[in-house]
């Protein structure tokens, strides 16, 4: 037993030490990973060290069974060796536990807004209607009532900020439009939809430039930012900057709009910053590289819906049956489900469509969420209480459609059984995550691949 496992603690220590010599990255926060495989290397290289000399004392006391005075001191040496093993572990895993305590009294927000705009994207070149909110609301402060009348009246200008009710709570100012982002692009009706696609990185380099803009602080300051949504990022930044265009952000952002290789299934109220991180550890989870192009409808879709030549409007695209054609295309990465905390995705029935569709066809589907914001308990409470067949969508004669065409594969009883399945990944995978940031003291969003999109 004691030469089995000094093999395996050795093997293990060769492991460790192969991948901190891998680590490559220079960034400050990512060193902590060659930096704790060195330290298990260096434990396991001891620990196998100790069960070799255990092994080889206990051969001794065999040999030397008749010699009870060297056995004696042979049973001595067996007993030190054993309660340095027993020290090495619990000086490493106080040293460990240590070492989280310090970081959580210092941790951070995973989401950090830019200060300034990004520079010019490497790339350049909803199915559902976004709630009707009023565009465009312009206020102007009438001066107090006085003898003596105001020499100037400030204008303020702004797009209205409502909460999940679309009741109106605020004012945001305009959104300025980056200066890198094209005016002009191929156009969506010049676009298969099975190409309606934006990459990883363009996806998560538009996020982080609304986050950098003074309407994004508003929203915040009014809202609270984990309760910013995709309507929200819809009616203050990507209607505004799309309008007259007739194409998506990703069709401007992108040059050459390949095939998807990602399908993302979402929630248009759930929470931006959490849609963000979950993005995030797709890629680090999964591994899937950042030049991956994704279908996210909000961002692929062309939500201005304003007749603009080379456009087309929301119900234009849905003739065209996007999710399913890509569905049908067989993404080569499958189909992602984020999940958030401030909204449950199936209360969508469009949502509820694309996972029928993901079925039916065989795509493989995972669950996305941002690790810090859910614990085991709150991702067990959503695998039973939920049910696909209550969810809504706007319009009616679309309810009808999607219902009958869900009833007609079998039912909502089979969603509902995938989709648990699918939840209770997610609690594995937190696990995993979790067991990550214990072995190498830091959050699994520091190994992110778009750490440049957030210096």
């Amino acid at each position: 037993t004691s030469v089995f496992f000094g093999f395996l603690f050795g093997y293990l220590s060769y492991k460790f030490r192969t991948l901190a010599a891998n680590q490559t990255s220079t960034n400050t926060e990512q060193q902590g990973i060659p930096n704790r495989c060195r330290e298990i290397h260096r434990f396991t290289m001891i620990i196998s060290i100790c069960y070799f000399l255990l092994a080889i004392a206990v051969a001794l006391m065999v040999v030397m069974s008749k010699r009870t005075d060297i056995v004696f001191y042979l049973g001595w040496a067996f007993l030190m060796l054993s309660a340095l093993v027993v020290y090495i572990i619990v000086r490493d895993l106080s040293l460990l536990t240590n070492r989280n305590d310090h970081n959580h009294m210092h941790e951070v927000a995973l989401m950090t807004p830019l200060l300034e705009p990004t520079t010019s994207p490497k790339n350049c070149n909803d199915h559902t209607v976004a709630p009707k909110v009023i565009p465009d609301i312009r206020t102007i402060l009438k001066p107090p009532t006085s003898s003596k009348p105001s020499t100037h009246v400030p204008e303020v200008t702004g797009i209205a900020i409502t909460n999940k009710d679309q009741h109106y709570v605020g004012m945001a100012p305009h959104a300025p439009r980056p200066s890198w982002l094209p005016t002009t692009g191929t156009g969506q009706a010049n676009v298969r939809p099975n190409c309606w696609s934006i990459s990883l990185e363009n996806w998560v380099r538009f996020v982080h430039e609304c986050m950098a803009t003074a309407t994004w602080s508003s929203l915040a300051e009014t809202k609270g930012g984990k309760n910013i949504n995709m309507y929200d990022i819809n009616v203050h930044f990507i209607k505004p900057w799309t309008s007259g265009t007739g194409c998506s952000i990703a069709c401007l952002m992108e040059d050459n709009q390949g095939p998807v290789d990602l399908m993302v299934s979402h929630s248009w109220a759930g929470s931006v910053m959490e849609s963000l991180n979950s993005i995030k550890t797709i890629t680090t989870m999964y591994l899937v590289p950042k030049e991956t192009q994704i279908f996210f409808c909000t961002m692929c879709m062309y939500q201005a819906d304003d007749g603009a030549i080379g456009g087309l409007s929301i119900t234009e695209q849905l003739e065209k049956r996007p999710f399913q054609t890509i569905i049908d295309n067989e993404p080569q990465r499958g189909m992602f489900i984020i999940h958030t905390t401030i909204s449950e995705v199936y209360e969508r029935l469009w949502c509820v469509h694309e996972v029928d569709e993901a079925i039916e066809a065989n795509v493989r589907i995972y669950g996305a969420f941002d690790p810090a914001s859910w614990n085991a308990k709150a991702l067990k409470s959503i695998v039973t209480s939920f049910s696909t067949e209550t969810a809504e969508c706007q319009g009616e004669s679309d309810k009808i459609m999607l219902t009958d065409l869900v009833n007609d594969r079998g039912g909502f009883d089979r969603l509902d059984s995938r989709v648990r399945d699918v939840r209770q990944q997610c609690i594995t995978d937190l696990k995993a995550v979790n067991l990550f940031e214990q072995l190498f003291s830091m959050s699994i969003s520091s190994v992110s691949p778009f750490r440049e999109l957030e210096a």
